[in-house]
């Protein structure tokens, strides 16, 4: 007669022992993966509160060949600056954050150009250098103080 529970060969143990093992590495590398894909705790995010800033101004095509003129008094980019539309994107970039407005209000003037108004809110301050760029445009860099001491007056050709 056999016993109702043979006895586990050393071989057996020794699978159970790897198994089992194996299975507390991937318990251990699973928690630590949830645990450092959920959202930070409040207090892990807590940073100062940063102060920012409005930057306003005008952006001008500059000659009458970049624009169309309305019926209105209005006016819009074309060819080369079809970009520079009412609506258009105005994004300030730091190393702080990201601020965006867009270009309001578009005027044909007597002197032959089109003058947009954009005004962006939160823009960090405080920081090193400061990247405007109106609709699809290059980028151009400020410093604060160009941006805080009066209206910003970007001028397209």
């Amino acid at each position: 007669m056999q016993p109702l529970h043979p006895e586990a060969s050393s071989r057996r143990s020794v699978w159970m022992w790897v198994g089992g093992a194996a299975g507390l590495a991937l318990a251990l590398a699973l928690a630590m993966f949830l645990n450092n894909s959920r959202p930070p705790t409040p207090a892990a995010t807590s940073r100062p509160a940063t102060s920012t800033f409005v930057v306003s101004g005008a952006v001008v095509l500059g000659n009458t060949a970049s624009f169309t003129r309305d019926d209105h008094g209005g006016c819009a980019g074309t060819g080369a600056h079809a970009d520079v539309i009412n609506g258009a994107p105005v994004l300030i970039t730091t190393t702080g954050g990201l601020a965006a407005g867009q270009l309001t209000d578009p005027r044909a003037l007597t002197d032959g150009t089109c003058r947009f108004w954009f005004s962006v809110r939160g823009v960090p301050t405080g920081q090193d250098a400061y990247l405007v760029m109106v609709a699809d445009r290059d980028t151009r860099q400020y410093a604060e103080q160009e941006l805080t001491d009066a209206l910003v007056s970007l001028r397209v050709d």
